[in-house]
């Protein structure tokens, strides 16, 4: 289905015209009483039906015995009923033609296999009547554009100004999700939409970010997520979010857990879960954040109403020299530039400091403060007149008394900038309370650490330069010629899932897709070994080729430098016999002889089939420093030219290609190629589970893959 088209059909839990709640209760307390009041309360304008035989009327409104005795239409019904009684609730519900439901109950899937049986027939039921289910085990939706509050954790929709209803958020978890609302709402930042997506067997955490992020009335949209079964509808609403230029920002948990299956592969055994969502998030530009007081203060910076930073440049105003030097090396470590201020800045800030204060970047305002509070704000608003300066932290000392004045001109200089000032509350957070709240409540971003102002400013300032890295790459086109699908297909037919590829097939379906090989055939004895040796010549590498070893070191099946005849005899007799104790029984196509590659450096270009994402390729150092060193990048497919440039140039030891000490650069160009190769036959042919090309050589000018291995 088109986005476009599922968009609209989604739009019915948001804007129904009617809500029905099955199980409503005249005790607001109960999940089926809390909507029938909040509906009410919050000016929802379409028709509220509850239903319950046990009721004739709830809070003023006509109760019905069932959904089916409702005389009017149900767009959306809100099911609060025991969990046993929710399947045949569900019958009713699609006799009436109802078009959502939002499924409260739990005790489904998340209680173990009969929970499970009842959401499987949930799910069945929905899909045959063509209705969208929300849950179950939800908290429910709300909509504060149109008061409309579908569940039972939240009250009053808090929506703030006109100006500031921009923020739209989604929850995988009820209760954290809630907390999180009541914490930002706090911050005076209005939202739009709320989800508790609950245990997603209808609608998932996507088809929700997505809708948000296609809202025009929605600025800026977050989400608490522990992970997804749909990867690649993530994949599409983040694309639809850059598209926009709408920030996403996520609450991602489980950053620590093991991957779920150890894999053959080299890639396999090194992409887990979160190393993928990782890559993901910058590839997208998605911002990651650890906790709901990250989360707000990033929000906070985005709803200032300032321009995102033009770069990473920051200026420091202290009252102290040695906070000021720490939070100078934070900033450094955060990718944040401490840089010199102009000369002009420079005069400026002697004429007013101290003679013991320091007028450079960090400026130290001294003690000073406690006698003449003016050098509070006269440094600030000089500061952030500098050209040199994208953005400013101020450390701020609270008083013992609230002095608004001291506030009001804090607010008035971040006012006249468009340029972000972030202000970092020092010392006891009770008697900083009050100052915080005023500031933050007047679009002043605010925050009570050290480490948690300069990751804020982090995270913004990534943000802004990731957008313009991908809109300025665009326009970067690199086509892929010489692709051969059908050869690939006809190589892949009668192989079954799981099956290891031997070498040789490995390297026919690479070649069909334009991937070079150093010269090599395939040998069943020693004569034909020695003849292949001679025609490609020597030195030669030599390896046992079976679909049943994939690690062929391991196994003893490799010998390299072979220059003679006579080296040749003993390794390809020494392998055979290695093979023959390492796996008895094993199929052997034959051995590889293949001609040694002279210089380059060895890179490793994989795939892994991950289970969330779907294909994702892994570049690094060759060898077996790629698991050493576990210096390697990642992205998820399709991959751009853009990706393929970044994942040469993340990893730590990218200068080798670069020339190092003196040696030529190696040709990342078509480094580039290979791994957008590697995308595109990954994309063609998702049954292709791992991919090693390991190594993949490179060259002054050009590449050659001298292994490979492939699993389906």
């Amino acid at each position: 289905m088109q986005q476009d088209v599922f968009d609209k059909k989604i739009d019915i839990l948001f804007n129904p015209e009617s809500i029905a709640i099955i199980g409503a209760s005249a005790d607001p307390v109960k999940p089926g009483g809390h909507p029938v009041l909040s509906l009410v309360e919050n000016g929802f304008k379409g028709n509220v039906y509850p239903v319950n035989p046990r009721y004739e009327e709830i809070g003023g409104l006509k109760c019905y015995p069932s959904i089916e005795s409702v005389s009017g239409e149900v767009d959306v019904a809100i099911i609060a009923v025991p969990a046993n009684r929710v399947v045949n609730v569900l019958h009713e519900c699609a006799r009436k033609k109802v078009k959502a439901v939002i499924v409260l109950t739990s005790g489904f899937s998340e209680v173990g296999n009969s929970g499970r049986e009842m959401q499987e027939e949930m799910v069945r039921l929905t899909k045959e009547n063509g209705m969208l289910l929300c849950g179950p085990n939800s908290q429910g939706i709300f909509n504060a554009l149109n008061g409309m509050s579908a569940g039972f954790a939240i009250s009053k929709l808090q929506t703030g100004d006109d100006n500031f209803k921009f923020y739209g958020f989604v929850s995988q978890s009820g209760g954290f999700g809630t907390s999180i609302y009541l914490m930002s709402s706090e911050t005076g930042i209005g939202f739009t939409y709320f989800v508790s997506s609950g245990n997603e067997a209808g609608l998932s955490f996507s088809d929700y970010l997505a809708y948000m992020v296609n809202d025009k009335n929605t600025k800026v949209v977050g989400g608490y997520l522990e992970g997804v079964k749909d990867g690649r509808n993530l994949f599409h609403a983040a694309d639809m979010a850059l598209k926009n230029e709408k920030p996403l920002i996520l609450i991602k948990s489980g950053r620590h857990a093991a991957a779920a299956k150890a894999a053959a592969s080299h890639t396999g055994s090194l992409v887990g879960s979160d190393s993928v969502y990782t890559s993901f998030f910058h590839q997208k530009a998605i911002i990651r954040v650890e906790g709901i007081e990250e989360l707000n203060t990033v929000l906070s910076v985005l709803a200032a109403g300032r321009p995102l930073p033009k770069g990473n440049r920051i200026a420091i105003v202290a009252s102290s020299g040695g906070s000021g030097v720490l939070l100078s090396d934070k900033c450094v470590s955060a990718g944040l530039e401490v840089v010199p201020f102009t000369e002009i800045t420079r005069k400026k800030l002697d004429e007013i400091l101290p003679s013991f204060g320091s007028s450079a970047n960090p400026v130290d305002t001294t003690s000073q403060i406690l006698v003449e509070p003016d050098l509070l704000l006269k440094p600030l608003k000089i500061v952030l007149d500098d050209p040199n300066i994208d953005m400013v932290i101020y450390e701020h000392w609270p008083g013992l008394e609230l002095n608004f004045a001291l506030l009001d001109g804090m607010i008035e200089a971040a006012n006249a900038t468009e340029k972000i000032l972030m202000v970092f509350m020092l010392g006891s957070e009770h008697l900083g309370r009050e100052e915080f709240q005023y500031l933050r409540t007047h679009r002043v971003p605010v925050a009570r650490t050290q480490d948690h102002a300069v990751r804020v400013l982090g995270h913004v300032t990534r943000y802004s330069r990731r957008i313009k890295e991908i809109r300025a790459a665009r326009d970067i086109k690199m086509p892929l010629k010489g692709i051969d699908r059908n050869r690939v297909k006809q190589l892949l037919e009668g192989t079954k899932p799981g099956q290891a590829l031997s070498e040789s097939l490995s390297k026919q379906i690479l070649l069909a897709y334009g991937i070079p090989f150093a010269p090599e055939g395939l040998a069943q004895n020693l004569k034909t070994a020695l003849k292949i040796a001679h025609d490609i010549g020597f030195p030669v590498a030599i390896k046992i080729d079976s679909p049943d070893i994939q690690h062929k070191t391991d196994s003893g099946g490799v010998k390299l430098n072979i220059n003679t005849d006579q080296e040749l005899g003993a390794a390809f007799a020494e392998i055979m016999e290695n093979i023959m104790k390492y796996k008895p029984g094993a199929h052997l196509n034959g051995i590889t002889v293949q001609k040694m590659l002279k210089g380059g450096t060895e890179c490793i270009i994989g795939l892994k089939n991950d289970e969330v994402f779907g294909p994702t390729v892994l570049f690094g150092l060759g060898g077996v420093f790629v698991e050493a060193l576990e210096d390697f990048s990642l992205r998820v497919c399709p991959i751009t030219p853009l990706d393929a440039r970044e994942m040469v140039s993340e990893i730590r030891g990218h200068r080798i290609l670069t020339g190092f000490r003196g040696a030529p650069p190696a040709d990342r160009e078509a480094v580039y190629d290979v791994i957008l190769r590697v995308s595109q036959l990954a994309m063609d042919f998702k049954e292709l589970k791992e991919i090693d090309i390991n190594p993949l050589v490179v060259f002054q000018q050009g590449v050659c893959a001298a292994d490979a291995l492939m699993i389906m």
